[in-house]
């Protein structure tokens, strides 16, 4: 199975991904990456910072660049905000009346 390493850019600054990760092929790659963006995205909503600051940077055991993941990539598909089914704030409790 082909290896997958997950580069992340913050500006100049490239931060490697030494250990990579075994995935079936590129469209699963970008979809790991997609998922990353997800957590990253959610660090900076909570802790502050620049929203669309990083890029991730998908390269195969060469370090070809073979895709890249923005933060539109992850917010936004064809224009319109992205909603993803594995969404787990609803399972969370809504706010119901006490009794």
């Amino acid at each position: 199975m082909p290896q997958y390493f997950f580069h992340v850019r913050e500006g100049d600054t490239l931060h490697r991904d030494t250990e990579g990760q075994e995935l079936a092929n590129a469209q699963e790659a970008r979809r790991e990456a997609v998922s990353a963006g997800r957590e990253l995205l959610g660090e900076k909503l909570l802790h502050g910072g620049e929203l669309n600051g990083r890029i991730i940077e998908i390269a195969d055991e060469k370090g070809n660049v073979l895709d890249r993941v923005t933060s539109k990539d992850v917010l936004f598909r064809d224009g319109e905000f992205r909603s993803y089914s594995d969404d787990v704030t609803q399972s969370a409790p809504v706010n119901t009346p006490r009794e």
